[in-house]
């Protein structure tokens, strides 16, 4: 009966206890459970031993890095605060803590990176690495930590064996048909035990992490409830005798479960906390420039000093093909002047440079085309597509006019292109797949026009691979290979059974997209132009008819 709603969402078995005078009254408990965590404790807390030996200063640990000049985060302690008073006994795997990043300087893998605050991540101590797990990025003053503790778990169920190691007390689901089954898997040393019978993760990782003080002595392993043993679903205490054989026995689950209550209507995911926000047809102008905002502030500075002849090649590739904003070109010659000055450069020297030394300041990250259904959707890698396909645009404009030196070839932008991603880009497996897709580009590639198709082609081929992975995937923006008949009837000219784009008139293809990925500066003046049009042509009828 206990599992009838079986579902998401928690309720604490601390709910009897009422906190609201406590919280009015005491000015000191948003913190009173949290650990603070600063630069001197951080490597005694978190960081396991050189033997990557797991005791209870070696957890997981959530973390909560804020600013105080941050007033959500402000209003989000006590959520916080209430997530580390229900996962109290939980410290032996898993911690609560916060950060403040207010004064905090932005280094390279560092505490605080350049995030938007408030965030949540997981550090993981196997790997002494931390893990982004969400953003609060819509001011919801209904948000509970339930919400905010389920997102976590959720995350850390599918990064806790590497995270942790096989010492991870989640167990993942067993198979066994038969009592016979059931004593072979579990260890001959075990003699306690107890099987959680259900199929949701959730529930079991709660019940798990609210017993873990005796989960060394009695683990407990998760079952489904489609299984031949107990043919019901509930808990089960396991017993091996001296004769080695294991003897269920069932146990109140009811009673137990009270702490552990379903309700699908609660909680509104935090994948989709943000609300949904409508993106342009077209790319503009802030995407690209956001684009390079992004590399140069986040890519190109994590990798200086060692990559700084890569950094110096990259922006002079910039430098001559970018076409984004006036601002943004200007600010790129600059750095380009100033790095062929430098031998060396190191993190700290570009981010004062762009802070301090450019008289030219960069413009905010605005995606418009690039704004996905949510936060973990297109942003930065639309806007690299976007920047990619406009600067083989550019190159092709400009090799029209003649104005492209005479020992260019038309693969070399593509080359560079290839050499970014494969420094700068932090997606390993994204890297591999577009080093070999590109692997044959100075063959493939003998015009310029054929460079802007290449490059088109190769979005195609990433969009078809990508197209039913749920991670990578905007439902509102699904992955169909581009441009579609509605948006461009010339090019395509074969369907699919799906109604996509099967075979191109790639000579069509390539003036649509050079119309699509075309950027000029007096798109964003437009309506000013028109304005001031408007107004020369009245002072002209006034001197006339004077």
């Amino acid at each position: 009966m206990f599992f009838s709603h079986f579902n998401i969402l928690i309720f604490i078995y601390f709910c009897s206890f009422s906190w609201t005078s406590t919280i009015e009254n005491d000015y000191i408990w948003p913190w009173a459970k949290t650990k603070y965590l600063t630069r001197s404790n951080w490597s005694t807390l978190l960081i396991p031993n050189d033997n990557n030996s797991f005791d209870d200063q070696h957890s997981i640990w959530f973390i909560f890095h804020s600013q105080n000049s941050c007033e959500y985060s402000k209003k989000f302690e006590p959520v916080w605060e209430d997530l580390a008073r229900y996962a109290i006994n939980w410290s032996k795997y898993i911690q609560i803590g916060t950060y403040d990043c207010t004064n905090e300087s932005l280094l390279m893998n560092d505490i605080c990176q350049d995030k938007e605050y408030p965030h949540g991540s997981i550090y993981c101590p196997l790997t002494n690495t931390i893990q982004l797990a969400f953003y609060l990025e819509q001011k919801l003053d209904n948000i509970k930590f339930e919400d905010i503790l389920i997102y976590l778990l959720n995350k850390l169920n599918k990064i806790a064996n590497q995270c942790y190691g096989e010492s991870w007390p989640i167990k993942n689901i067993i198979e066994s048909k038969t009592n016979d089954d059931l004593n072979k898997i579990i260890p001959k040393n075990i003699n306690k035990f107890q099987l959680f019978i259900s199929d949701d993760i959730l529930l079991y990782t709660l019940y798990v992490l609210n017993n873990s003080k005796t989960i060394q002595t009695e683990p407990i392993y998760h079952l489904t409830k489609e299984n031949q043993i107990t043919q019901n679903i509930g808990i089960w205490k396991g017993i091996r005798y001296e004769n080695g054989q294991i003897y269920l026995q069932s146990i109140n689950s009811e009673n137990i479960m009270k702490s552990l209550v379903v309700n699908q209507n609660i909680i509104s995911y935090l994948e989709i906390i943000k609300q949904k926000t409508t993106a342009t047809p077209k790319p503009t102008l802030s995407d690209i420039d956001s684009a390079v905002v992004w590399m140069l502030t986040r890519d190109l500075r994590r990798k200086l000093p060692s990559l700084f002849g890569d950094v110096k090649s990259w922006v002079d590739v910039l430098s001559i093909y970018y076409p984004g904003s006036d601002t943004v070109k200007n600010f790129l010659y600059d750095l380009n002047t100033f790095l062929k000055n430098r031998t060396t450069l190191t993190s700290t020297e570009l981010q004062n440079y762009i802070n301090s030394t450019s008289t030219i300041k960069l413009p905010e990250l605005k995606f418009d085309h690039c704004n996905g259904s949510d936060s973990t959707k297109r942003g930065y890698p639309c806007t690299l597509w976007i920047l990619f396909h406009s600067m083989t645009i550019k190159q092709a404009q400009l090799a029209e006019q003649n104005k492209l030196s005479s020992d260019v070839k038309p693969f070399d932008l593509m080359l560079s292109i290839r050499q970014f991603i494969g420094k700068f880009f932090l997606c390993q497996e994204c890297v591999t797949h577009f080093i070999n897709m590109t692997s044959n580009a100075e063959n493939e590639i003998n015009s310029y026009n054929e460079s802007v198709l290449y490059l088109w082609r190769s979005h195609n081929i990433v969009n078809k691979r990508l197209r039913y992975e749920n991670d990578s995937n905007d439902p509102d923006w699904p992955k169909v290979p581009f441009p579609t008949k509605q948006q461009c009837n010339l090019c395509v000219e074969k369907l699919d059974e799906n109604g996509d784009g099967l075979e191109y008139n790639e000579n069509e293809v390539y003036h649509f997209l050079k119309g699509f990925y075309y950027f000029t500066n007096s798109v964003r003046n437009q309506s000013y132009n028109h304005v001031l049009l408007v107004f020369i042509v009245i002072i002209s009828r006034l001197v006339l008819y004077q």
